[in-house]
């Protein structure tokens, strides 16, 4: 690596061009701008900039900086939240992933903090690596944790996950904990009807013993924005859930860089 750097936005076109011959791992990072209850930062996407920093140092990979708005529709009501256009999405990421495919890159990772871009994800990727003989693989940060990690980090309560909850609650009050007003918690409620259905989230309802999707907006069903618990949130908790991440990440992007796939 280039002078133990990771960052390609950090380092020269030369530099880059010397580190890449070494056929490694470049990760993407994906966030959202938007309205995580009134109580933490709209910039969820300095999660994935933290984690794809932290990872590629690690791992011995390389990360561009992250892509900071996401496709964030039923979010639009609150201020400060920016929304891209699933086409926009589409393309942005089309566009990324062939600018490194152009200069040598065969084995993309993308860390994805937002649920909403992850169908653009799936899309782009099946048509690039239809097209292009590469690897790519992708993550959704706020759905790794597993039932079991869940049960030691939220120990005392009922699963409190949800948009507006955990875990990026306690995640964005371990990294930027000047920024976070946990104090403008004292009135918020979580809504757990809307019209005739019992919600499951911000666009899926339960229906007998399965589910469906509803096409509703946050504002519609939760005034606040919140649908989980962010009260027992904590920055040591926060720093429990993002080492967690950190260790799969590395995981992830040490097995994908083991991998045979090459340009030929």
């Amino acid at each position: 690596m280039s002078k133990n750097k990771s960052a390609l936005h950090l380092m020269t076109w030369k530099e880059i061009e010397e580190a890449f011959r070494e056929n490694p791992v470049v990760i993407v990072p994906l966030g959202s701008t938007e309205e995580h209850g009134p109580h933490s930062i709209t910039g969820d996407y300095l999660a994935a900039t933290e984690l794809a920093k932290r990872v590629a140092e690690k791992a011995n990979a390389y990360y561009i900086p992250t892509i900071p708005f996401g496709n964030s529709e039923y979010f639009r009501s609150y201020p400060g939240t920016i929304s891209f256009s699933q086409e926009t999405v589409l393309r942005i990421l089309d566009e990324i992933f062939r600018s490194l495919i152009e200069h040598g890159i065969t084995k993309i990772v993308v860390f994805n903090g937002h649920a909403g871009n992850s169908s653009a994800i799936d899309q782009v990727a099946r048509k690039v690596r239809r097209e292009e003989k590469i690897m790519i693989a992708s993550v959704d940060l706020w759905q790794l944790l597993s039932k079991e990690k869940k049960a030691k980090i939220y120990y005392e309560e009922k699963d409190p996950s949800g948009h507006g909850g955990e875990p990026l609650t306690s995640v964005m009050s371990y990294l930027y904990p000047e920024e976070m007003r946990l104090d403008l918690l004292d009135d918020w409620s979580n809504n757990q009807k809307w019209e005739e259905f019992q919600v499951n989230s911000f666009k899926q309802v339960k229906l007998g013993d399965s589910s469906a999707n509803i096409y509703f907006n946050m504002n519609e069903i939760s005034k606040e924005g919140i649908l989980g618990n962010p009260t027992n949130s904590s920055a040591e908790r926060g720093e429990k859930i993002f080492n967690e991440l950190t260790d799969y990440g590395v995981q992830l992007v040490e097995k994908v860089l083991k991998s045979k796939m090459s340009l030929e």
